[in-house]
């Protein structure tokens, strides 16, 4: 029998390199993340939490070490940052003496000299338990500075390369990465590394429309690195049909073999604390509103209504107030100017922010009906929310708009503003066709359970792991 090799984890303990099927879900870019949860972020919260509470020993949570660029198990602090630490007290591990702990930073110094300094900084941060202050800020010089030390020993001769057990040898686990890490500048290291990985993919806009994308890093390497991670024979799991059709179309543009594509049913995450809540009926309100729940940037076509509810003051037509529910994004001087010229438009149109789920299950439990003009999408959850809540919405004829509402709403092109304007006051005026949308949904709409959900990526990663 041949002896089994071990790889050693960050803390200095070794886990058996036996679990060849060790299914793992990447928590980097929540971790990373800074605001209130939408889009991407509140999917993988959704993914982090099901995998954390899931007692199947062959899940875990991880994160990248920024040192050796390799994943490792959440600290418990981590585990504290995320708000999860409640959910799965059986996931927490034994509290390390803080000597050791130093012993082990120091460690991956020496065998990691040219790692940059954010590095430190997450070595502090393990160190000092996630406590910051006057410890942790010594921490990371005193880290820094051993570090440029060593770079320096090295470059000169003075030092031989710190070994790294285990780098020869590929991944022992599946591991999901999170959208930060898919586009960010360690994706090439990840596949030359022969790390084992799956992706999400959400769509493929940053190649599809680089115009509907800010001139950032996100437009530049978004398509290589899924290229990259494709070529290294990464799973693709898709939120949406939309978005396998639109990663296999950039793939055979790019001549790249696509292995098999997992798609999975996206959750009805706020319907479902709703119904914790008890909170799915519906709400009387005084003034009747219209509700559009997006972030505000030029994919999402705020301007088109804007457009809508100026010619209906224009004509003297009174339509409901519309509420924008949604953090300000890129590529607004659009929107900000054509507001600016038009004052009037402050009283029918609201924009209100990132909001509380609380706050949006408010909404949508009181709003008339939903909108949603978006040009492109991999999925567009607020649409499928709307019929979760069981109020109709009108969509763009986009296909994965269409696919989120299963076909069962009133779909219009993102440019038609007749077409729209007449949609929206058909939706208002017309009391018996609203009524018959409503009916439409209760009958042919079932929202998504997470479990049904997360069942459906474990059962993938499996597969792909085996």
């Amino acid at each position: 029998m041949s002896k089994k090799k071990s790889v050693p984890s960050p803390d200095g303990a070794e886990e058996t390199a036996d679990k060849k099927r060790q299914i793992c879900i990447d928590a980097t870019g929540l971790l990373a993340w800074r605001g209130a949860l939408a889009g991407i972020q509140r999917v993988e919260d959704f993914m982090i939490r099901a995998a954390l509470s899931d007692p199947d020993p062959v899940i875990e949570v991880v994160t990248l070490d920024l040192s050796s660029r390799r994943f490792r198990p959440l600290e418990n602090f981590e585990m504290e940052k995320l708000g999860i630490r409640e959910i799965a007290p059986f996931r927490l591990r034994p509290r390390r003496r803080r000597l050791a702990a130093l012993r082990s930073a120091f460690d991956m110094v020496r065998r990691y000299p040219m790692a940059k300094r954010e590095a430190d900084r997450q070595l502090a941060s393990v160190v000092s338990e996630g406590r910051p202050g006057l410890i942790c800020a010594m921490l990371r010089v005193m880290l820094r500075a051993y570090r440029l030390w060593r770079r320096g020993g090295l470059i000169a001769g003075l030092f031989r390369p710190g070994t790294a057990d285990g780098d020869e040898e590929p991944g022992s686990a599946k591991i999901l990465i999170s959208n930060y890490v898919m586009v960010g500048k360690t994706a090439a290291e990840l596949t030359r590394q022969r790390t084992s990985t799956a992706f999400l993919c959400h769509d493929m806009i940053p190649t599809i429309r680089p115009d509907l994308v800010g001139n950032g890093r996100m437009r530049s390497v978004f398509g290589p690195n899924l290229e990259a991670l494709v070529r290294s024979g990464a799973a693709a799991f898709c939120t949406s049909n939309a978005a396998a059709e639109m990663l296999g179309d950039h793939m055979r543009r790019a001549g790249i073999h696509l292995p098999a594509v997992h798609r999975f049913p996206m959750p009805s995450l706020l319907h479902e604390k709703a119904a914790r809540l008890g909170a799915t009926s519906r709400l009387d309100v005084a003034e009747p509103f219209v509700l559009y729940c997006s972030t505000v940037e030029i994919r999402k076509n705020h301007i088109l209504l804007a457009r809508i509810w100026q010619q209906a003051l224009d004509e003297g037509v009174k339509l409901p107030k519309l509420v924008c529910v949604g953090r300000w994004g890129w590529m607004v001087e659009e929107l900000s100017a054509y507001l600016e010229a038009h004052p009037q438009l402050r009283k029918q149109i609201v924009f209100v922010g990132p909001v509380s789920d609380e706050e949006l299950i408010r909404y949508y439990r009181s709003a008339s009906f939903g909108v949603f003009p978006s040009h492109i999408e991999g999925w567009g959850y607020a649409a499928s929310e709307c019929l979760d809540f069981g109020i109709p919405v009108i969509v763009s004829t986009t296909p994965s708009l269409i696919e989120a509402t299963g076909g069962l709403m009133p779909a219009i092109d993102s440019t038609d503003q007749a077409g729209w304007y007449a949609a929206i006051r058909r939706m208002f005026e017309d009391v018996a066709w609203r009524r018959a949308l409503c009916e439409r949904i209760a009958e042919k709409h079932r929202p998504t359970t997470p479990s049904d959900s997360w069942a459906a990526i474990k059962a993938g990663l499996k597969a792909t792991a085996g």
